[in-house]
């Protein structure tokens, strides 16, 4: 099946996941340019996620024996206050919120989670995580009412650097150009294959007006 990967808030303690958004979920499946995804990241990262650390997280990987990474070490203290164990996503979905479903285009998806657990709920077997948060008695309050949006730059804060798609030029290792693809996922990427992202720890925002005292980029090496 393959190793599948979210959009995770460490300091929030959410994530929004591509298969909630009728995608794929393997790394490279919602990186082509202005997805439904990465649309709903950008509303959050202006919005509610502005000013916080996040990782493209997969769902397979352990957290290394030398690890020095900021949120990587987050999520390890989330494992280790709520007493999970496992991959660093079991940590997620066990203990995070899920906001996927305030967007409007997860209705179906979500609206089908969301009925599986209250099935559940009323079984004498299995009970999963309650993933989206909800309150029992209206579990479908406040979801489903926003739209995605896409910025013109997205900006890392830590760095002073930022990039635009229409200028930006991507390239995979051998220096060959990636069309049509948005570097951020890969920038971000934590999973149990390939480099970490080069960008994780770092603060990202996104805008439509050019940052003071930030470089634009002309090109993005990624590890594709």
């Amino acid at each position: 099946m393959g190793e599948y990967f979210s959009w995770v808030n460490v300091d929030k303690k959410e994530y929004i996941q591509p298969g909630d958004f009728d995608l794929g979920q393997k790394s490279r499946e919602s990186t082509f340019e202005d997805n439904i995804f990465l649309r709903a990241l950008h509303n959050l990262l202006a919005t509610d996620w502005k000013g916080c650390r996040i990782v493209f997280l997969g769902d397979e990987c352990n957290a290394p024996d030398n690890n020095k990474n900021n949120v990587i070490e987050t999520i390890i203290r989330h494992s280790k206050e709520s007493n999970c164990s496992g991959y660093l996503f079991d940590t997620v979905y066990e203990t995070y919120k899920n906001v996927s479903g305030l967007f409007k285009v997860t209705e179906k998806e979500v609206r089908n989670e969301i009925g599986y657990y209250l099935d559940c709920l009323k079984s004498d077997g299995y009970i999963p995580p309650n993933e989206y948060g909800i309150d029992i008695k209206n579990p479908y309050e406040g979801l489903f009412l926003r739209e995605g949006k896409t910025f013109r730059y997205t900006v890392n804060d830590t760095k002073k650097v930022y990039y635009s798609l229409g200028h930006t030029r991507v390239l995979d290792s051998r220096n060959n150009i990636i069309d049509k693809i948005d570097p951020l996922p890969v920038l971000f990427r934590y999973g149990k294959y390939g480099e970490a992202g080069a960008w994780i720890g770092d603060i990202i925002e996104v805008s439509d007006e050019i940052p003071p005292d930030c470089i634009l980029l002309d090109e993005i090496l990624i590890d594709w």
